[in-house]
């Protein structure tokens, strides 16, 4: 299997509309591009998960973020600003931008702005929005060695983005930011 240290390496792989096995702020993920339906539905496939499960996108940025979704009034702006970026998962609408595969039943989407290093230097070099899921099979554990992840997930079409995790304990905190009611914390 490949590995990838340099965030353009990996950027290049997502844009190929390949999946990476990228370091998160707590478990390893798997991700690829948010656009390419094909690479989500292989990511779908990989996991054994129903294609109706929602994803979690990662943006490069809080104003990318902003940008993906529909208007957003300044007193939510400025909450999203005091919690981005960090390990928080915000549920929100989206735009016509995103596609309908990676919106749940209600249209919405999961989005986060990470802060941890690794990722934001990715995200910085992929300049786009990138699907981030727990690297186990539906249902499993996560398991906590890069090796083992590699071994779940050995296909040509995925690489690693070799990188420490960070030291999270529990998944991200989930917000709805219509509600502003917490769904996970």
């Amino acid at each position: 299997m490949k590995e990838f240290s340099s965030p353009a390496e990996a950027s290049n792989w997502l844009k190929e509309g390949k999946i990476l096995i990228h370091p998160t702020e707590g478990v390893w993920g798997l991700g690829c591009d948010a656009s390419n339906i094909n690479a989500c539905e292989k990511i779908a496939l990989l996991k054994q998960r129903p294609k109706n499960k929602n994803f979690i996108l990662l943006a490069p940025s809080i104003s990318f973020a902003i940008g993906c979704s529909e208007k957003i009034e300044s007193s939510k702006i400025e909450f999203l600003e005091s919690i981005w970026p960090g390990h928080v998962t915000v549920i929100l609408q989206p735009n016509n931008s995103i596609k309908s595969l990676i919106k749940a039943l209600d249209k919405s989407i999961g989005l986060r702005v990470s802060n941890h290093l690794p990722i934001v230097n990715l995200l910085n070099s992929f300049n786009n929005l990138m699907v981030s899921t727990s690297a186990n099979i539906s249902n499993f554990p996560t398991p906590s060695l890069l090796a083992e992840v590699k071994e779940i997930f050995d296909d040509p079409d995925v690489a690693a983005y070799a990188h420490d995790n960070g030291g999270a304990l529990k998944p991200s905190s989930i917000i709805d930011l219509n509600t502003m009611e917490y769904i996970r914390e």
